[in-house]
């Protein structure tokens, strides 16, 4: 059945057949669950957006500014619309796609990073750097002194990415920032020499005929190792191939293969910048360093008590204004997320640009001519949503604080290059994309598109329930959404499973239109209310709501609390809810967290899916680990959080599974947790995936239909079905993450 048509008729037949069989206290067949999982996978992330015309807006701007044009696709007819924006915004429509006036820039070998003029590239050989003349391919070497652990402009086995990108045959490229002018380049070099270095088995090798098993190797710091990958800064200058070495304090590079501190360069290429945090995540310290000359200086400097969130990271604590003579630093020193406004040749605090009981989100642009700051914040408008992104513009003094974008809603910015007009695409999750054209006053100048949802509706689309509860604390309000099937029906029973991650750095209840993670639409077709829920901890609130259990491991109890009182406070307004058959299921720190509320919670939920599970954070990378402290200073925090301590409590249905090539979440934890379990004589379920990694094993079918199945049966008490093929994700590789957060 390929149809929406024909998949709705089969799902009316699945539907009478379950309403008959749950009236009767009969157990579900697998045949009536079958088109119920073809049904759900047309909701799956990467195809329910095929049944909606318009959701987003790609521009491609003029070189004056004063116009713009982009695709847009419509019952299958892609059209081209043009927007003369000194004609009072006028639009026009054509079937052929406008010439680019845009320079073309030569093709690059897929191991090169290009400059921003076209004219050079950089490549890594054996750990030492080349630069390329493009025009010509001729290869200069830059250093000559590489060894082994000791790379340059990469770190190839800290790289959380680097075995997978192997198994892709994706090479790896050389990290910096070019200049403006595109002339110089800035990197750096990372010693890794002693350190612990983490086995990976890869026993499946893509493609080849006779697999023959191999270690990779990940050099590894743990929360309390003395080494951990701290970045040596460095400028090179491609016309003279001279090397200039930064005198910035050493960010660090553990994660990604990126340092962290916001590299990035002043206007006129004479000058970088960069803001490492200090080794316990609690103060920042802007830099300015001389591109030619390497000398340093500090210009602005943030701290704090507790560790700064995740969510912000460095490049988004500091911005510059004009060539850097003026600092804009985000912090929460009030308590609240703002901008403060720094002299940087004193490195003294000036103003306060913003402040209030309300959270910037981001930073969108700094107008240093018009001296403006442009962006998005939440909670400033009385009676919305405080997670809704509105955009706003501030004078640097503080003054003139105005609401560009009016709507009610969850509001998405596409600036022009000159920043005269911006797109603003707002939604929520009952209502589709409006797009609009503004002048960044925030004048409307044209209204550009509106989503067509048509084929979704005919698809059986019913709406989700964006809800706000009360904490556990029952005093900070808290927001989520409920997703419901297709063929929602108030007056029935619905288990409830509470899809979430529970990350201090990440929000996961959607904003806006069709925004998911995990494939909670798509499991909620199958016969669930499905939940994406953000408890305190979670980034665009108040500081001290996102403070709490640090230090002490008891952090997970806290926020799995605030799901647990959630999901009783819905249960009372909902009567279709029914509190009594509880899931939950979540991946990476999620899995982990996914597990604890099995183990913490044993009376409640009663079946849990953890994928990818970091459940002993002691044995994760150090860098995700600000929120235990280090063991130095808080051992009880670490020995508190470890799951392996509370599998003795498992009560309900839990199945753990992890990917064979997860190199993020190494899957000695998530054994090391069966293991604790065995010994407990807990009965569990285990699953690895022969080849999927960290990221996409949420984008595998099979392990997608495994999760159906597993609620199916333990939740809906039915027989899933045999021979049903749920498909992965097809699409391109640099979308793969679309649908998983880690």
């Amino acid at each position: 059945m390929s149809s929406v048509k024909g998949m709705t008729a089969a799902l009316a037949v699945s539907v009478g057949l379950m309403v008959a069989g749950c009236g009767q206290k009969k157990e579900p067949a697998a045949a009536e669950l079958a088109p119920r999982y073809e049904h759900a996978s047309s909701y799956l992330p990467w195809r329910i957006k095929q049944y909606v015309d318009g959701l987003t807006v790609q521009p491609n701007w003029s070189e004056d500014g004063n116009g713009l044009w982009f695709k847009a696709v419509s019952n299958g007819k892609t059209e081209y619309v043009q927007v003369d924006i000194a004609n009072g915004g006028k639009l026009s429509r054509s079937e052929q796609q406008p010439e680019s006036k845009q320079k073309a820039q030569p093709e690059a070998p897929r191991d090169v990073v290009v400059s921003r003029n076209g004219q050079w590239g950089v490549r890594v050989i054996d750990g030492n750097l080349y630069r390329v003349e493009m025009a010509t391919g001729k290869q200069t070497q830059l250093t000559t002194d590489a060894v082994p652990d000791y790379a340059y402009g990469l770190v190839p086995h800290s790289d959380l990415r680097s075995l997978s990108k192997r198994l892709a045959n994706d090479p790896l490229l050389a990290f910096g920032v070019w200049s403006p002018d595109g002339n110089k380049f800035v990197t750096y070099r990372v010693d890794e020499r002693g350190m612990y270095k983490l086995p990976f088995v890869v026993n499946i090798v893509p493609g080849a005929k006779h697999q023959v098993p191999y270690v990779h190797y990940q050099n590894t710091a743990w929360p309390d190792s003395e080494k951990i990958q701290l970045g040596e800064l460095m400028v090179f200058d491609m016309r003279t191939g001279k090397r200039t070495n930064l005198q910035i304090p050493k960010p660090r590079v553990a994660f990604e293969p990126t340092p962290e501190g916001g590299l990035r360069w002043s206007p006129d290429g004479t000058k970088v910048f960069a803001a490492p945090e200090s080794l316990d995540y609690r103060s920042i310290t802007v830099w300015e360093a001389d591109a030619t000359t390497g000398k340093a200086r500090a210009i602005a400097s943030d701290t704090a008590k507790l560790p700064f969130r995740p969510d912000i990271d460095e490049a988004k604590r500091f911005y510059l204004v004009g060539n850097g003579e003026q600092t804009i630093v985000y912090s929460e020193r009030s308590d609240w997320g703002h901008l403060y406004l720094f002299d940087s040749a004193t490195g003294q605090l000036k103003n306060a640009i913003t402040q209030g009981d309300w959270a910037i989100h981001e930073v969108k642009r700094v107008d240093s001519a018009g001296g403006w700051v442009y962006f998005t914040a939440g909670g400033r408008e009385t009676d919305r949503d405080p997670y809704y992104s509105h955009l706003y513009r501030v004078k640097l003094d503080g003054s003139d604080l105005t609401l560009l974008t009016p709507e009610n809603a969850q509001h998405n910015v596409q600036f022009s290059p000159d920043g005269r007009y911006f797109i603003d695409s707002y939604s929520t999750v009952t209502e589709a994309p409006v797009h609009v054209l503004r002048a960044n006053d925030g004048t409307q100048v044209a209204e550009l598109l509106r989503a067509d949802m048509t084929r979704l509706s005919e698809l059986g689309w019913t709406p989700p329930i964006r809800f706000k509860v009360k904490a556990a604390d029952n005093q900070t309000d808290l927001y989520g959404v409920l997703f419901l099937p297709s063929d929602f029906d108030k007056s029935r029973s619905y288990p409830i499973i509470d899809a979430q991650y529970s990350g201090t750095q990440t929000l996961v209840a959607p904003r806006e239109f069709l925004k998911d993670r995990w494939n909670a639409i798509a499991l909620s077709q199958v016969g669930f209310v499905v939940m994406h829920f953000d408890g305190r901890a979670t980034p665009f609130r108040r500081q001290s709501s996102q403070d709490i259990g640090f230090g002490t491991g008891v952090a997970s109890k806290d926020i799995l609390e605030d799901h647990v009182t959630a999901m009783k406070q819905l249960a009372a307004q909902y009567k279709f809810i029914d509190i009594e058959r509880a899931g939950i299921y979540g991946h990476s720190w999620g899995g982990y967290r996914a597990a604890r509320a099995l183990l913490q919670f044993p009376d409640f939920f009663k079946v849990g899916i953890a994928t990818a599970g970091s459940h002993d954070n002691y044995l994760f990378v150090s860098g995700h680990n600000r929120w235990y402290g280090r063991p130095q200073e808080y051992p009880d925090s670490y020995n508190n959080q470890s799951n392996m301590e509370l599998a003795g409590n498992l009560k309900g249905k839990l199945l753990l599974a992890h990917g064979a090539n997860d190199d993020d979440v190494h899957m000695a934890l998530t054994l090391q947790l069966a293991d604790a379990l065995v010994r407990e004589n807990k009965d569990f379920d285990l699953f690895i995936h022969p080849t999927r990694n960290h990221k996409d094993i949420w984008q595998d079918g099979y392990m997608i239909r495994k999760s159906w199945d597993y609620f199916a049966q333990h939740l809906l008490h039915a027989t899933p079905p045999t021979g049903v093929k749920v498909p992965d994700y097809d699409g391109p590789a640099y979308q793969r993450t679309m649908s998983v957060e880690d």
